[in-house]
């Protein structure tokens, strides 16, 4: 588990499981490694919107929707970030990005359909363990911006 974001967790006395699983590298690899559907289990992605960058936690089958984006954040243009943002800006691999924006410092969208499920399965900021929460628990450490953020691939 990331070390800032375990920090993180324990300052906010946050209640969540972590869940070893062996050596994966995309949200969508972890749902299927863990015999769980793609929908139950969370990707995060790192965007420029216009100048400032922020994450998505959507559906590891989805998509994000840039104009959804945009559209939600007022953006006059939306991209997915470069490598060079996540190692530099981050301070992560590819691969590793957790959703809890606050530990980036970094504002957070949430898909409304993440939300949906009763648990929330994403990174723990490892290749080999994933942090396991209730949306409620996260909605209050993470205050995201919450609505649709996603499409089918």
């Amino acid at each position: 588990m990331d070390t800032k974001l375990k920090k993180f967790l324990e300052k906010n006395d946050a209640k969540f499981d972590i869940v070893a699983h062996r050596k994966v590298y995309t949200a969508y690899d972890e749902a299927e490694t863990q015999r769980m559907k793609p929908k139950e289990v969370a990707k995060t992605v790192l965007l420029k919107a216009d100048k400032e960058m922020v994450l998505a936690v959507i559906p590891a089958a989805k998509n994000v929707d840039f104009g959804k984006v945009k559209k939600k954040l007022g953006a006059k243009k939306v991209s997915m970030a470069k490598a060079k943002d996540i190692t530099g800006r981050l301070k992560s691999k590819i691969g590793l990005i957790h959703p809890f924006g606050p530990v980036y410092n970094i504002q957070t969208l949430v898909d409304n359909a993440v939300l949906k499920e009763k648990k929330i399965r994403t990174s723990a900021g490892s290749y080999t363990e994933s942090i396991e929460i209730s949306p409620a628990r996260y909605k209050k450490l993470v205050e995201p911006i919450t609505g649709s953020f996603s499409k089918s691939k």
